[in-house]
């Protein structure tokens, strides 16, 4: 089931942001090697954060490092754990006038979705931060509104305060499309949306596809397993756009 709401401007572009955790926080996880150039060894005298030597010393394992959740216990049908695979071809860029070079195109968003009853993490497979120049992933959420008439016929969960760990659930509501964010993810992150939150579909830009395993929860009834919603703007040159810089410009 896919709603149909307003666009609340004729035209508007969002900045793009390199993703983090601080700047993510507020929709879920990022996913990456907080020490990328400390090789494990046994003889390690100083840790990471959050890590611990494993396989004998020549491993670091760092724990707890995404939180899924699975809230279909409030549903009549319980969920069950999946792995998916999506292979994601580069996106389409709308072409863009740049007297000096430094915008790909733009991205035209025209769609966000949640998974209300579950976390889902998407885990890129075979690149690293090297692999910026030919291919990278935009991460689009939005928070949500506060409940009204045009979203009570989707169902959330009420999950409890035990239950969330001190998360926040945004619950019920349409995307708050004013609040849109856009972030600019490399083949070494992978990302966790919190349950429940606004996202575009995955979008990758650049010059190949990029393999995710996806992990979430799922029950097989569509309307709990996904929602969507589509806006249509009121002309070809407006709409919700994402400004996509060339890869050599720095963010």
């Amino acid at each position: 089931m896919t709603l149909i709401i307003p666009l609340p401007f004729q035209s508007k572009t969002i900045p793009i942001e390199p993703l983090n955790q601080n700047a993510f926080s507020q929709f879920g996880t990022v996913i990456s090697n907080p020490s990328p150039s400390l090789t494990p060894h046994p003889h390690l005298q100083e840790l990471p954060p959050q890590a611990v030597l494993a396989n004998q010393g020549s491993a670091l394992k760092y724990l707890d490092i995404t939180h899924m959740r699975n809230f279909y216990n409030e549903s009549t049908t319980p969920g069950k754990a999946v792995m998916n695979m999506f292979v994601c071809a580069p996106r389409s860029l709308l072409s863009t006038p740049d007297s000096n070079g430094s915008m790909a195109g733009h991205f035209k968003v025209e769609i966000l979705e949640r998974h209300p009853f579950t976390t889902q993490t998407f885990i890129p497979l075979g690149l690293s931060s090297k692999d910026s120049q030919q291919c990278q992933y935009l991460v689009i959420v939005a928070p949500s509104l506060k409940p009204s008439e045009q979203d009570e016929s989707l169902p959330v969960p009420t999950p409890t305060t035990a239950n969330l760990e001190n998360e926040r659930y945004p619950g019920r509501g349409l995307p708050d499309l004013n609040g849109i964010k856009a972030f600019l993810a490399d083949g070494s992150q992978a990302v966790t949306y919190g349950a429940g939150t606004w996202h575009a579909p995955m979008v990758v830009i650049g010059e190949k596809p990029i393999d995710f395993v996806v992990v979430q929860f799922a029950n097989g009834v569509g309307i709990e397993d996904c929602q969507e919603v589509e806006w249509k703007e009121k002309n070809d040159d407006g709409g919700l756009l994402v400004a996509i810089p060339q890869t050599k410009a720095k963010l």
